[in-house]
């Protein structure tokens, strides 16, 4: 996340024009049962329950529809890639990976840029425009949530806005935030803490922020490196209310972990798919994140890892107790807001991005206080 069968370029030509000629009514439409060996795809994802779940619900099928073998490797850090495209040795060509790797990758130039025009426009018009990047585009939603243990916090008392959460008299218990895992520090949250409103968090006042996270720092007893570490600490109790990705709560909880989460000030971000430059079959893999947008190959998704689909057509395949605890749910996903990729990567003087300078400052800060 070796068994790589590298097809020629006589090959990926070969079938690329056989797909054009199935796709005459449009980009990748109406595939038929596959004749012969179409050469292949290597998608690099996180591994885990997530890849065996596109295994079963993408991979399978889609190498049945059009005779291109799917194989699976991993993990798609933004270092792997870096070396592959400037060795000339490619050998991925889908990535599915979160925001900061693709914003990495995309100033970096190790990302093709996505042809728009080959994938459904019926399906691009569903999927939020915020998802929609020139180098890639979102699939598996999650969001940071307020996540807490429900033996502490019963449903109804539990804190349910950033401002609670910042409120150690009110609700008391041990905090936990992210450090090493998860989108960079917290900022949004300390403003949306300090009464800031949602829809004026962008552009972040950075110095405010900062202010407000100070007081944080006394309430939180463990900086979490990873989010499995996070879900841990909340299910042991050794934290009562941490800052972490939403649907992993959901699987602890339905595991029968004491957790459950609050989506009020969500801040919602996606993986997505992006296809490595210089990638061996660009065409296919067109084809594949075609194929994978579609609202029920999203929806099985969804019924395996509790992600929120970026097509909403995926919940006329789900019943309402599986979109219950899914991010995008209509429900859920009125009281969250999108992670503002733009302004975290805006590059400066230093020619640095934000996600990068507010980082590193994140580093300084937890070391003064250590």
């Amino acid at each position: 996340m070796a068994r790589i069968m590298k097809p020629s370029r006589r090959q990926i030509l070969k079938a690329s024009a056989a797909l054009g000629a199935a796709a005459a009514s449009g980009p990748f439409f109406h595939i038929g049962p596959a004749k012969a060996d179409k050469g292949e795809l290597v998608v690099a994802s996180w591994g885990g329950s997530w890849a065996k779940a596109l295994r079963e619900v993408m991979f399978d099928d889609f190498e049945k529809m059009t005779g291109i073998k799917v194989s699976d490797d991993g993990p798609p850090e933004a270092a792997k890639v870096k070396a592959m495209v400037e060795s000339g040795n490619v050998t991925w060509d889908i990535l599915d990976t979160d925001v900061p790797a693709i914003l990495t990758m995309m100033k970096n130039n190790l990302l093709m840029p996505l042809d728009y025009a080959k994938i459904d426009a019926d399906k691009l018009a569903k999927i939020p425009k915020v998802l929609h990047h020139s180098h890639a585009i979102g699939h598996k939603i999650y969001s940071f949530n307020i996540v807490y243990n429900s033996k502490t916090f019963p449903r109804g008392k539990q804190p349910a806005s950033w401002a609670d959460v910042w409120n150690g008299d009110k609700f008391k218990g041990a905090r936990s935030f992210n450090f090493r895992g998860g989108i960079y520090p917290q900022l949004e949250f300390a403003l949306l803490a300090d009464g800031v409103a949602t829809e004026q968090l962008y552009p972040l006042d950075v110095e405010r922020a900062w202010r407000i996270y100070d007081k944080l720092r006394p309430l939180v007893t463990k900086w979490y490196g990873s989010h499995a570490e996070a879900i841990q600490l909340l299910s042991t109790g050794e934290v009562d209310i941490a800052c972490t990705v939403g649907p992993r709560g959901i699987s602890a909880k339905r595991a029968g972990a004491p957790i459950d989460v609050d989506y009020s000030q969500g801040k919602l971000a996606a993986d997505n798919w992006a296809i490595v430059r210089g990638a061996k079959n660009p065409e296919a893999a067109h084809q594949f994140i075609n194929f994978a947008l579609a609202g029920e190959r999203q929806a099985g998704m969804s019924k395996r890892d509790p992600y929120g689909p970026s097509n909403p057509d995926a919940f006329k395949f789900l019943s309402e107790s599986e979109a219950a605890d899914l991010t995008t749910s209509p429900a859920n996903i009125k009281s969250q807001f999108w992670h503002g990729v733009d302004w975290w990567s805006k590059v400066g003087p230093d020619n640095k991005t934000e996600a990068e300078r507010q980082t590193e400052r994140y580093a300084a800060w937890m070391l003064r206080r250590i």
